[in-house]
């Protein structure tokens, strides 16, 4: 009677594979998290609750001075318009070098006066404006009122990040044609996947700043 002829067992697979297989599936399973993430913030109630928690807008108050962030024109105009509203009698443009004067342009362009306008040229990030205005002359954190100008989806961060600097008394301001009051129709689908990009990076960024303990 013959013998049964017995299968050989399947030769390992070469290292090089094995090391590929390692790092494919991490990556397969970050990508599933992106994909579902991105489907959750889009279709559900949970993208409305995620731009509600990176944005916090309060209502104008008198303030010592208006602080426009750097990183967009936008924040200028909106700080010139507080100013002619008499929210402020004067502005501080905060920015790196050459753009933290051209933020004193823009707000001189609609009608601030120069003299109004204090220059903080050394910010390089959003951790640093506190501490950068900070060192400008009449500036007294602990004591002073400061109506803080930036984009919608920064507020929130940079509300922490000045808190965090020890600023007693700071409000929250947007360009009002950015801003999502609570009366307005409710967010579509639409809206979330526009914001897909500014929301995901915004929250990644506020991660980084607890990690590093700046807020």
């Amino acid at each position: 009677m013959p013998e049964p002829t017995q299968t050989p067992p399947p030769s390992p697979p070469p290292p090089r594979r094995r090391w590929v297989r390692r790092l494919v599936r991490p990556l397969q399973w970050l990508v599933n998290i992106v994909a579902l993430s991105v489907l959750l913030y889009v279709f559900t109630p949970a993208g409305n609750r995620m731009r509600d928690y990176i944005t916090h807008v309060d209502p104008p108050a008198r303030a010592d001075f208006i602080v426009v962030l750097g990183g967009s024109g936008e924040r200028a105009v909106e700080g010139a318009r507080l100013y002619h509203e008499g929210w402020a009698p004067r502005i501080i443009v905060t920015s790196t070098g050459k753009d933290a004067f051209n933020l004193a342009d823009l707000a001189a362009a609609y009608g601030v006066p120069r003299e109004a306008i204090l220059i903080d040229a050394l910010a390089t990030r959003t951790a640093d404006h506190p501490h950068t205005i900070a060192k400008l002359p009449g500036v007294d954190p602990q004591t002073q009122r400061f109506l803080i100008v930036t984009s919608y989806h920064h507020t929130h961060r940079s509300l922490l990040v000045f808190r965090h600097a020890g600023y007693a008394n700071v409000a929250m301001q947007a360009p009002q044609w950015q801003v999502r009051h609570p009366e307005d129709a409710p967010p579509t689908v639409l809206d979330r996947a526009y914001h897909l990009t500014d929301s995901f990076s915004e929250l990644i960024k506020t991660g980084i700043y607890y990690v590093m303990g700046w807020i």
